[in-house]
């Protein structure tokens, strides 16, 4: 973050500032300390900033227009004191240089009291609520994908409108970031150091794996998709979030699996991606899609070896159904349909499992 193209407002609004202000950080952090050395210039920002958090924490009181009103005729009132021996014109020069300085930190106090009022995205507050330490932030503003490097060799792809923050060291028991909009995550495996990712109310679980997390701030679905390996996905409530609690409900997802977080439901559910893929690592050798005569039940095992999911089904029911059909260059969901058309059933996608519902063959 690069603390020098701040202005006041930022600094009262940054959530790592505030906590240094109010005293919050470990003794051991002394960023701000070494930050105000090197950049004596900015003495004067970091008091107003100052001035304004301490005002604004006063038993977070709301201050009113007659509140400002009063304070502001307050302040002129000291160049217009009766008792007050003749100033010079370099003293009522300082005097008015004051007065207006403590104007514009009144009216910036209250007008961020004021803005406190509307909505703050939550990529912002969860950077707020986290924010013991200096973080890097990377904002996609192009219009093509970004690479972002991490320390510890992950490496993701930032799509356009996107923005990642992390710590510019990770902890010693767990690796976290915090995204906005969409990134492709290749995380390197550390046992010891599970990898999160904080995306609007999700929290997204990882040792060693790769997945899709989408979450722009206004759309009404938080979206997580595996590739490889296995993640979990927790969600978080307005409450939890205050309480930096995580809830207990949690969705394990495999590759081909995603997980939707519905923000108006509050709702995690899970099911299976629109385009799954056959997992190689499963079939060390290419499987054979051209079906002849072949039991509808060997093809359907092949398919969840393949492309690693579950179908549900009467074995019973099935057992005189056969399949004669190519089927190499279509999709699952093409083959499931040919497959179903041929033994008159269908199917549906209940928990990211493929359930077949048939009245068998004769």
């Amino acid at each position: 973050m690069d603390y020098t193209k701040f202005t006041a407002e930022d600094l009262v609004l940054d959530g790592y500032f505030r906590k240094w202000v109010n005293q919050q950080l470990p003794p051991e952090d002394t960023f701000w300390e070494n930050w105000l050395a090197d950049h004596p210039d900015k003495a004067e920002i970091i008091s107003q900033a100052k001035f304004v958090i301490s005002a604004l924490e006063m038993k977070h009181a709301v201050i009113s227009d007659q509140h400002v009103y009063q304070k502001t005729q307050s302040i002129f009132a000291l160049t217009d004191a009766d008792d007050a021996p003749a100033p010079s014109l370099w003293s009522y020069s300082l005097k008015i240089a004051a007065s207006f300085a403590a104007i514009v930190l009144f009216s910036l106090g209250w007008y961020l009291l004021r803005k406190e009022d509307k909505k703050v995205s939550v990529y912002e507050t969860m950077l707020a609520e986290a924010r013991t330490a200096p973080f890097t932030e990377k904002v996609n503003d192009t219009n093509h994908p970004i690479k972002v490097s991490l320390l510890d060799g992950s490496v993701i792809t930032l799509q356009p409108k996107s923005k990642l923050s992390y710590p510019q060291s990770f902890k010693t028991d767990k690796r976290e970031v915090y995204l906005s909009g969409e990134g492709f995550f290749e995380i390197t495996k550390i046992p010891h150091q599970p990898f999160f990712v904080y995306a609007n109310e999700i929290i997204t679980k990882v040792l060693g794996t790769s997945f899709t997390v989408k979450a722009y701030e206004n759309d009404k679905n938080v979206i997580v998709k595996v590739l490889t390996g296995k993640v979990t996905v927790t969600s978080k409530n307005k409450e939890t979030r205050e309480l930096g609690e995580e809830q207990p409900e949690a969705v394990i997802l495999l590759p081909n699996q995603m997980g939707i977080y519905t923000r108006p439901l509050e709702r995690l559910t899970k099911t299976l991606v629109e385009n799954p893929v056959i997992l190689q690592e499963n079939i060390p050798v290419p499987a054979n899609f051209n079906f002849n005569n072949t039991p509808v039940e060997e093809a359907f095992n092949l398919l969840e070896k393949s492309y690693g999911v579950t179908i549900v089904y009467d074995g019973d029911l099935l057992g005189k159904c056969h399949i004669t059909a190519p089927l190499e260059d279509e999709s699952l969901y093409e083959k499931l349909d040919l497959i179903c058309k041929v033994i008159r059933a269908s199917y549906e996608i209940i928990d990211a499992q493929i359930i077949i519902t048939s009245k068998g063959c004769s």
